[in-house]
């Protein structure tokens, strides 16, 4: 009966997709971690409810106008949520096709929803479902009685206390139910995932690893066969029980309702063929985005925001890891050939130092100078450079060359600069970006060639000629840089320096005079 019901999904999911150009899309999103008297604080499902929340902003074509968030909010904080709701679609009628997507994580029992001390009854909420004017309406609801150690989000179940359960009236057609346990089962919240372990799934369903058909889009019967499998197969290894998602479906229609484009998040994390086993990948923060099951022989997609990300393969008191950088639009294969072994403790979601697996690249460049010897204008240099990160800090060395010439009424000035900066600093990481705050000290090499109108006279009658002269000039000062990924490899940075240089006069005495740098640079990761 289960995949019977789920063909239907897929093949009654209504006549409308995700990004259609005349289709309006509402959602509401409540979370709340605090429930009535006697309900043991849940951890994370105001949490939850954020990340549901973005992700739809994201890549289920919600607008972020149309978009209702309610976190540590009471009865009354939804219902003027759902009210405001109400308004914009009724405000859009008959304009097309509309959705309403509502997601809740909280606690509740089997007549009402727990939020910040307050009910609100679950009679009044599927009311306000049949009452509003939109072609589909999707409910989510994660929600039960109390967390028990593992951590359940229903406790130990009892005749009259059960996972809600919204009935929707039969006569109501265009709407989908999808419940995080069956009857009588506790829903369970993961501190390994820092989220309850349905919507975790769901989430990552929404980010593409329900896209069975590789077509880009997330359908609401792919959503519910991953969310159901894997927080099935979950739940099975917690010792809290199983827990099985549950769905009411009352559709009429045709073709597909897609739920989520992930491809709209703007970059993709691929695991290749070669990879197989229980990874999870965790952002620049350190907070999980996916828990994945890979099979040696296939490839499994993620998307994802441009960033930094770190895919771990737990084995034993040991880990294979590697560390990805995504640019906008960037697509990265990750193989077995990119991971190193580190200790578990070394990659653990919290604390931990990023892997920097090719800390060397090598850089060409270009340098716009303040003039060494006043009165030049600004000189143009090439530049070579080598620079090494580590996890927290960088250091490099560039090497520069120019050559610049100065015309007056009555001499010539002709110049050659060979320049050498060293200079390091602290990383910052800012999703894909990369910034160095730090120090750097330059030594210029400066030849200097002067022809004078009187003496070049003198030089074709007698042979007479003014020998090159040459001086060390050096300096000191703070730079700032920023390096962006154009690809896993190539890196484009830009560095902006300031400081003082001291030059060497001709009665020995020393020019100190302020200066500034620009490079304009292109990396590439040995």
């Amino acid at each position: 009966m289960r995949w019977v019901a789920l063909a239907a999904l897929l093949l009654c999911s209504g006549a409308w997709a995700a990004g259609a150009a005349d289709e309006l899309r509402v959602a509401v999103v409540v979370g709340s971690n605090v429930g009535i008297g006697g309900d043991a604080p849940l951890e994370y499902a105001e949490a939850d409810a954020g990340r549901f929340h973005q992700l739809l902003l994201e890549v289920g074509g919600v607008s972020p106008e149309h978009a209702f968030l309610v976190t540590a909010g009471d009865a009354a904080a939804v219902r003027r949520a759902l009210a405001e709701a109400q308004r914009v679609l009724v405000r859009s009628k008959p304009h097309g096709p509309r959705a309403l997507v509502f997601y809740v994580s909280s606690h509740a029992d089997a007549e009402a929803l727990h939020l910040e001390g307050t009910r609100l009854p679950l009679a009044e909420l599927k009311e306000w479902l049949a009452a509003t004017p939109a072609s589909l309406r999707l409910a989510i609801v994660d929600a039960c009685r109390t967390p028990v150690p593992a951590r359940a989000k229903g406790g130990v179940p009892v005749s009259h206390e059960v996972p809600v359960r919204l009935e929707v009236p039969s006569q109501v057609e265009g709407t989908v139910l999808l419940m995080s346990a069956a009857e009588g089962e506790p829903a369970q919240e993961w501190p390994s995932l820092h989220g309850s372990l349905f919507t975790h799934h769901v989430l990552s369903a929404l980010r593409g690893l329900a896209d069975g058909d590789g077509d880009g889009a997330i359908s609401l019967a792919e959503l519910y066969a991953y969310a159901w499998r894997h927080t099935l197969a979950g739940s099975s290894l917690s010792g809290a029980g199983t827990q099985h998602p549950s769905f009411d479906i009352r559709l009429s229609g045709w073709g597909e309702w897609v739920m989520a484009r992930p491809a709209r998040l703007g970059a993709s994390l691929v695991l290749g063929e070669d990879v197989e086993g229980s990874l999870w990948v965790a952002d620049h923060r350190q907070e999980l985005v996916a828990e994945i099951r890979k099979y040696k022989g296939e490839s499994t997609r993620l998307a994802v925001r441009p960033g930094r990300y770190r895919v771990v393969l737990p084995r034993g008191r040991f880990a294979e890891a590697t560390d990805v950088l995504l640019g906008q639009r960037a697509e990265r294969v990750v193989t077995r050939a990119d991971f190193v072994r580190v200790p578990l403790e070394g990659v653990r979601l919290r604390g931990s130092e990023p892997l920097v697996l090719r800390p060397w690249d090598v850089s060409i460049g270009y340098a716009l100078s303040t003039g060494s010897v006043r009165g030049m204008a600004p000189e143009h240099f090439g530049e070579l450079g080598l620079r090494h990160r580590g996890s927290q800090v960088a250091a490099h060395a560039r090497l520069g060359f120019t050559r610049a010439r100065m015309e007056r009424e009555t001499f010539s000035l002709s110049q050659s600069e060979l320049r050498l900066s060293l200079g390091a600093g602290f990383l910052l990481h800012a999703g894909p970006v990369e910034l160095t705050l730090g120090a750097e000290g330059q030594g210029t090499w400066v030849r200097q060639s002067i022809t004078r109108v009187d003496e070049e006279q003198a030089g074709r009658i007698f042979g007479i000629k003014e020998p090159p002269r040459w001086g060390l000039i050096w300096g000191v000062g703070p730079f700032a840089s920023v390096t962006y990924p154009l690809s896993e490899r190539l890196l484009l940075g830009v560095e902006g320096t300031a400081g003082l240089t001291r030059s060497p006069r001709h009665d020995g005495s020393a020019d100190v005079r302020p200066s500034a740098q620009v490079h304009l640079s292109v990396h590439w990761a040995l």
